[in-house]
């Protein structure tokens, strides 16, 4: 190779524009555009001392409970039938509030509740003083399509280039080539929750800036479900199947295999062949002013009965996750297999 060309292949992977434009940072460096799945569990947060020793205190609407627990609205759906059956054997009040991962942080950070739970591993700013993280599973995050549309399947490397702006026609696909008018413009759908977290759709593109100027920002889970089922043309993702699998949107909407293997397909995703997904997180405190063990006994339950989660949230539980190799830290997930 030239001099020439090798100042300007300098310049394309020092300029983030040139990234994007010529979809360079893929061919060259295939691993930068999908983000860190989990973050480093030697690095947390630091707290000062008045916050350290500061006990549990619940909120006046939660003083009966015996165990609080705030869980995200991914998570929500799928454990809540285990909490309420746990808390009928044990003859205990539970209770359990549904939010988004934000304000679950929120309430652990408050130390207001016993559990808080998210879709998303965490981060080193969620990693606290005297907290600790358990992972029930990980299930498929889908990618969307309208249900009109002869889009049978896609690659982790087509979903990346539509995303990040590289592909635009649908024509582009050679599978879909002559499925589609020349002229069909891609609409990407995109949705950015938990920016600051890793995992979850990160895994498509590591932080927003890669992903394409013409992409269709969105608020919430439903705007994202109801654009990608009104709009022929349209490539969403999602988390939530509890909203996915809402009977409204079972002509109107699809989730399509990538390379090759359905997010329904639980081997594949066990198998790290099914590229894209998000975590059943908890966490619980540990220290003697803290820990409750009403809670812990709870998330033990939960772990312990991951299996039985309704199988239409296609949760592989953190025990099958053991056996195939993927990494923990005691009841943590840090690692892919």
């Amino acid at each position: 190779m030239g001099k020439k060309w090798i100042f300007v292949l300098a310049l394309l992977l020092l300029s983030p524009s040139g990234l994007r434009a010529e979809g360079w940072r893929e061919r060259i460096l295939p691993q930068t555009l999908r983000g860190e799945p989990f973050s480093n569990p030697d690095e947390g947060a630091s707290k000062p001392q008045e916050w350290i020793r500061q006990p549990i205190r619940h909120k006046e609407q939660d003083k009966d409970g015996e165990v609080v627990v705030l869980l995200d609205q991914n998570n929500y759906p799928g454990l809540l039938p285990l909490i309420q059956e746990f808390a009928q054997i044990h003859e205990m009040n539970v209770v359990v509030r549904e939010g988004t991962c934000g304000p679950a942080f929120e309430g652990i950070n408050r130390k207001e509740v016993d559990i808080g739970g998210s879709c998303c591993p965490a981060a080193r700013a969620d990693r606290l003083p005297e907290l600790r993280w358990h992972t029930v599973g990980i299930a498929p995050l889908a990618i969307l399509a309208n249900g009109a549309d002869p889009v049978e399947g896609l690659t982790s490397h087509e979903v990346r280039e539509i995303f990040g702006g590289r592909l635009t026609l649908w024509s582009q696909i050679p599978a879909l080539a002559e499925k589609f008018p020349k002229d069909q413009p891609i609409q990407p759908v995109i949705r950015f929750h938990c920016k600051t977290r890793p995992g979850h759709w990160r895994l498509i593109l590591d932080n927003e800036d890669l992903f394409g100027p013409r992409s269709n920002e969105v608020g919430s889970m439903l705007d994202m479900v109801t654009n990608v089922a009104r709009r022929p043309g349209t490539l969403g993702y999602e988390e939530n199947w509890h909203t996915i699998n809402h009977p409204k949107f079972k002509e109107t909407l699809k989730a399509i295999p990538i390379d090759g293997h359905a997010p329904t397909d639980g081997k594949a995703l066990l198998a790290g062949r099914y590229p894209f997904y998000f975590v059943y997180n908890l966490s619980t405190w540990t220290s003697d002013h803290t820990a409750n063990p009403k809670a812990d006994k709870l998330v033990a339950y939960l772990m312990d009965n991951a299996g039985r989660i309704d199988p239409s949230y296609h949760v592989v539980p953190s025990s099958e996750l053991r056996k195939a190799g993927w990494k923990f830290r005691g009841d943590e997930l840090i690692g892919e297999p």
